[in-house]
């Protein structure tokens, strides 16, 4: 106890809570409460008006305790930020409210938020470019009207997730909003994006803990420079690994430029209805099957992008000679090359035993010719190959000790009516009688030859020639080459066949 930092003055401050109209829109079981942003926004702002000299753009263990109910029929609430002023220059905020009991002299007194100010705050770690600017895994899409209609039922003036969010295991990215409908914006900036974000991590939670997840408070958050009204930014929502119940996430919002503007870490998500609230069964679905099975079986590491969320973010996350690279691309390729890129990256972590230190840029993944790709250790070691494709969806890269080939597809009928482009006769017999029937067979010998192009080195033309498909399954093909019999992997998503191949020796 001797090194608690001693109480040198408490003070209760009075509040005046402006009930704007827009907070009638933040609902919890039907009733508006007063939103936890809010709530940070009105303490700082006291404690900042009553000690100047307080640092305000980093707030410390928030709890958010008890949720504050608007009276739809009242203006103003009246409340207290009840501080505690340390030796040490740290400020405890609390936000309370007193009630008198309708029967009797009672006075009771709710504390409903306790946060923390200190006088010389750790600068958060900033997070690592790759990871931030796309999401990995294999993810499911969510529209605004549903997002806002089933799973954060709240008022049109929270919705603030404007595009589809993406989620996967890996997290969420979200296109965030900060509406000018008149809420004050001193002196955090706007409260909108943050708790935009916060949505996105309820859906998360509703999708891969099962639980309807409130804020519950937050470890830290850092104001870099601060959100304003009418503006869009990206909000990374990224959950902390080995925490299943309650929900740890830290939140990065940032703009299109890369730049910083907030961090929420250790933000804590409960659900706080008791068990009434429950995620309705759609985005639970698929959640049960483990993604890309048989590919990860036979591989050392797998990456997985989905394109359409990657952002402009990405390009600060290549080397000078991948950024180089990047320079000289059309608009058409730059997606999926940032895509490819990423996903070498990712492996080159993994790889290193899940190195989080070394900067993305320090992580070179073209090889010296400039053709093949690598994910070599984060010390700059080549000891793993590495393949790498995209289609219209996805950017995927794996990893094998062996020569290994990757190859991702949309399943359509193009493979089919180009067939005698790369099919020899008995292989379009295989396809005609192939119980996958003929697109599904056509698509996994075209995907075949190109893994196998990339595993052995050799142009599409030759790998056309040279590769002779034997057998056609759903989860395993068969191909002749160079008097080998080789064993192909095969794995659905979606409509996406993704291929591999491994083992092969040069």
């Amino acid at each position: 106890m001797e090194d608690l930092p001693k109480i040198a003055d408490k003070v209760r401050l009075p509040l005046k809570i402006k009930i704007y109209p827009y907070l009638m829109d933040h609902q919890f079981e039907g009733k508006a409460v007063l939103p936890a942003v809010e709530a940070i926004q009105l303490l700082a702002a006291s404690t900042s008006g009553y000690l100047p000299d307080v640092g305000i753009d980093t707030i410390l263990d928030a709890r958010f305790d008890k949720f504050l109910y608007i009276n739809p029929r009242v203006s103003l609430i009246d409340a207290f930020n009840e501080m505690e002023v340390h030796e040490d220059g740290g400020v405890i905020s609390r936000l309370i409210t007193k009630t008198r009991a309708k029967a009797g002299s009672i006075t009771r007194t709710k504390e409903h938020v306790s946060l923390r100010f200190s006088k010389n705050p750790q600068e958060p770690a900033l997070p690592l470019f790759d990871e931030i600017s796309a999401l990995e895994g294999l993810g499911i899409d969510i529209p605004p009207y549903r997002l806002y209609g089933e799973l954060v039922p709240f008022g049109p003036a929270y919705h603030n997730v404007k595009e589809t969010l993406t989620v996967s295991e890996q997290g969420a990215i979200a296109s965030v909003y900060a509406p000018d409908n008149g809420a004050p914006s001193a002196p955090l900036g706007s409260p909108f994006p943050l708790d935009a974000a916060l949505h996105a991590a309820c859906a998360w939670g509703q999708r891969y803990r099962g639980i309807v997840g409130f804020p519950a408070g937050f470890g830290i958050r850092r104001i870099f420079k601060q959100t304003r009204p009418g503006a869009t930014y990206i909000a990374r929502i990224i959950p902390k690994k080995g925490c299943p119940e309650p929900v740890l996430f830290d939140i990065w919002i940032y703009g299109q430029d890369g730049v910083f503007y907030e961090a929420a870490l250790d933000v804590l998500m409960e659900d706080v209805s008791g068990g009434r609230m429950r995620p309705p069964q759609w985005v639970l679905e698929g959640t049960q099957y483990q993604a890309l099975p048989s590919l990860k079986a036979h591989c050392e590491a797998i990456s997985v992008i989905e394109l359409k969320t990657i952002n402009e973010t990405a390009v600060k996350a290549l080397s000078d000679s991948e950024l180089d690279r990047y320079g000289r691309l059309g608009a058409k390729r730059k997606k999926s090359y940032l895509g490819s890129r990423l996903c070498c990256k990712i492996l080159s972590r993994q790889l290193s035993g899940n190195d989080r230190d070394t900067p993305a840029s320090s992580i070179t993944t073209i090889s010296p010719d400039q053709i093949r790709p690598r994910s070599p250790l984060t010390d700059g070691r080549d000891v793993f190959s590495c393949s790498v494709s995209h289609d219209s969806r996805f950017a995927v890269a794996v990893a094998g000790k062996t020569k290994v080939g990757v190859d991702v597809e949309e399943i359509s009928e193009k493979a089919l009516r180009s067939r005698r482009l790369y099919m020899k006769e008995r292989e379009e017999i295989l396809v005609k009688n192939s119980s996958l029937g003929e697109i599904e067979a056509s698509i996994r010998v075209w995907s075949i030859k190109e893994a196998m192009s990339k595993a052995l080195g050799i142009n599409l033309a030759q790998s056309w020639e040279r590769a002779e498909i034997k057998d056609i399954g759903q989860n395993k093909s068969l191909v002749l080459m160079q008097k080998r019999e080789y064993t192909i992997i095969h794995d659905t998503v979606d409509n996406h066949l993704f291929t591999m191949t491994t083992g092969i020796i040069k």
